[in-house]
């Protein structure tokens, strides 16, 4: 046999409501020294018409909640999507600064392309001067040294010719 405070406790409801509850139930009550006990039984009857109220009121909190869920999922939706265009925008956009670099970049290097093969071409030139040049100032060394062998032998013939006309003069 329980208290009406300890059926309270033990339900976690108030003693109001086991009270207003066992307005129903008078017939079953006992009551010793002018306080009222519950047996098992009418504990029984108590919780299940407490469980039937809680049902009803955690269906209508439910409902309650699924038509919140409902209209806040609604405008999370409708939030995402705004979200993901200005960010499908702002992509495009950017793919789009980047496709105009990428152009500028081709151009720049179709242009250092250009003044590679210009480089290269003036280069082959400059290695062909430089070629020519040391080509020619080994014909030159060598036509300096002939020169100079000339020179020699004309000196060795003069040499050689006053030579005898000196002693053809003395001879006469």
């Amino acid at each position: 046999m329980y208290t009406v405070g300890e059926v309270a406790e033990k339900l976690n409801v108030s003693k109001v409501t086991i009270y207003s509850k066992l307005k129903k139930y008078k017939d079953r009550i006992a009551i010793k020294q002018g306080k009222s006990y519950i047996d098992e039984e009418l504990l029984r009857l108590i919780k299940e018409e407490l469980k039937v109220k809680n049902i009803e009121k955690d269906n209508f909190t439910k409902d309650n909640n699924t038509n919140q869920l409902n209209t806040d999922i609604s405008k999370d939706n409708a939030d995402l999507i705004s979200i993901n265009k200005d960010l499908t925008d702002t992509l495009i956009e950017q793919l789009k600064q980047k496709d105009k670099q990428i152009d500028e970049l081709h151009n720049r290097i179709a242009e250092l392309n250009k003044l590679i093969e210009n480089s290269q071409v003036l280069l082959k030139d400059e290695q062909q001067r430089n070629t020519n040049q040391l080509l020619l100032e080994e014909h030159l060394e060598n036509l300096n040294d002939k020169i100079n062998d000339v020179r020699e032998k004309m000196e060795q013939r003069k040499e050689q010719q006053e030579k005898k006309g000196f002693f053809r003069r003395k001879i006469k």
